[in-house]
């Protein structure tokens, strides 16, 4: 890791690194279910139903509004009337989009991120599946894990349900959107609690990453004890987004380290 390397440090002894990808997987469960994109919705009509458009629209702007975005920033980018405000208003939601492709991180990605989270949220066959894929990891030898994006949200519910059966040491949250509000209302279990067994919990976010504006403080995400939260990160991916670029920060390096020896 870049990050130790600036640190003067060297990997530890019999480390193993192991990635419980469930990319594939969620993407495959996704395309059974014709979930669309936003911008399907623009290009092939196949319009989502009315809970999806609730949770998307609603994450969106709480998205939008974490990144400065103002009414008029939104407005700007639809040509005609002004748009009724509202996470129903479809071409309101869409217009957020293209407010926020003016971020670092842009529309499309953003578009694939809300439709992810939306389907591993409230599809619960699919959430056991990816569950399971990430939570046959964490049982047995001791370790430290460590989750970002979308992969925070599906890591703090595996360590919550595992519960004492999980073998974490400490947990690493970078570029986590558990701050929004959107999300946490679909989180199983629903009430916010620090995971049984953990020694510490570290969050690192850019406060130029759009999905991870937020600090996991006792404002966006109370937990006892509280969860350290570092803002100082300069992400240098190109979208400010990219995990590489918070693995190559000293401090959440550090971290990781003093949790492996």
């Amino acid at each position: 890791m870049k990050g130790w390397e600036n640190l003067g440090l060297t990997r530890p002894n019999k480390l193993n690194i192991v990635f419980p990808f469930y990319g594939d997987e969620l993407a495959r469960l996704i395309e059974q279910l014709n979930t669309p994109l936003v911008s399907d919705v623009t290009t092939k009509g196949s319009a989502p139903d009315v809970n999806e458009a609730a949770f998307r629209g609603e994450l969106l702007e709480e998205l939008a509004r974490n990144a400065g975005l103002t009414d008029n920033d939104i407005q700007a980018h639809y040509s005609g009337q002004p748009l009724q405000k509202g996470p129903l208003n479809w071409e309101w939601v869409q217009a957020i989009l293209k407010a926020l492709d003016d971020t670092p991180i842009g529309e499309a990605s953003i578009d694939l991120f809300t439709r992810d989270v939306y389907v591993y949220l409230t599809n619960a066959a699919v959430r056991k599946k990816i569950d399971k894929i990430v939570a046959e990891k964490f049982i047995g030898k001791e370790c430290v894990v460590v989750g970002h994006s979308l992969g925070s949200v599906v890591t703090y519910n595996v360590l919550r349900s595992l519960g004492s059966r999980a073998s974490a040491k400490r947990y690493v949250t970078v570029g986590s959107p558990l701050g929004v509000k959107a999300i946490q209302r679909l989180l199983v279990p629903p009430a916010l609690a620090m995971p049984d067994g953990l020694a510490g919990w570290f969050n690192a976010y850019d406060e130029r990453d759009v999905v991870a504006l937020r600090p996991l403080d006792d404002r966006s995400f109370p937990v006892t004890p509280p969860i350290h939260n570092r803002a100082e990160v300069r992400n240098h991916t190109e979208n400010r987004h990219g995990i590489i670029g918070y693995l190559d920060d000293s401090e959440v390096a550090r971290w990781i380290y003093e949790a492996l020896i």
